[in-house]
């Protein structure tokens, strides 16, 4: 809550730079969602109700994780504002209210922040799952934004591989199992999917691979941890948001 997207950056920083000594490629975030319900149990990772104020801050992150040669993975596109039945539920809405509300947050972390991945979420958007939306994934992400890098699911959100990679997806986490991959290959064969659609995934996919392999091997291993915790002792205090009592507190003072 500290609005301000320089913080942001140098927190970035300081989590790339700790994700490539621990060997780690991929900081799965930032989450951008938008605060549209209290009842969202993930409201705490996200940043704002505004998307232009998430869009921002989630750019920062963005360049300072990856200024570091790791990849970020602004997550869950998209859509994704509430918890109950997440991975079934359906998000019905307009396109205007869709990009103006819900995407112009990732538009931003792409756009400037040049993610090298984007997490898809669990439900479904406008009855197509979002994994598997190829206006979501293609049309949008990657022909309007410019997208480059990789697609991941959310930890099992996939629902049908084969749609899924030709969607435009790239990588289903936590693993694809062998059923995945034979499906995979019975729907090449029967002509489900083209062998180019494959080529063209792998090809997005170890481009991010090949860069932040490179990088994190390069990395130091160790990094400064007092500064470290001196800097988010600095986000914190620069978050802090003070709500004025205006006759709320005591209870006792509330009728009934």
């Amino acid at each position: 809550n500290s609005w301000n997207p320089e913080l942001a950056e140098e927190l970035g920083r300081a989590l790339g730079e700790e994700a490539a000594a621990n060997d780690v490629h991929v900081v799965l975030g930032p989450g951008l969602n938008i605060k549209r319900s209290p009842l969202c149990g993930r409201n705490f990772e996200y940043f704002s109700e505004d998307p232009y104020l998430a869009g921002k801050m989630a750019a920062a992150y963005v360049r300072g994780i990856q200024a570091n040669g790791v990849a970020a993975c602004p997550k869950h596109f998209a859509v994704n504002s509430q918890e109950l039945r997440r991975m079934s539920m359906n998000s019905v809405l307009d396109e205007r209210t869709m990009r103006e509300i819900y995407l112009t947050g990732f538009e931003i972390a792409v756009k400037e922040g040049r993610a090298k991945t984007i997490m898809s979420s669990y439900n479904m958007v406008n009855g197509t799952y979002a994994n598997e939306n190829e206006h979501l994934l293609k049309d949008i992400l990657r022909r309007e934004w410019g997208f480059d890098g990789f697609v991941v699911t959310d930890w099992g959100a996939d629902n049908d591989h084969t749609d899924g990679v030709k969607a435009g997806s790239n990588l289903l986490m936590p693993a694809p199992g062998a059923d995945c991959a034979m499906r995979l290959l019975a729907d090449l064969e029967a002509g489900k999917i083209d062998e180019s659609v494959l080529d063209e995934r792998l090809a997005e996919l170890l481009g991010v691979v090949n860069s932040t392999h490179k990088a994190v091997k390069a990395a130091p291993k160790s990094f400064d941890v007092e500064a470290h915790h001196a800097l988010a002792r600095k986000c914190a205090a620069e978050s802090i948001v003070l709500l004025d009592n205006d006759g709320v507190l005591p209870l006792s003072n509330l009728t009934r």
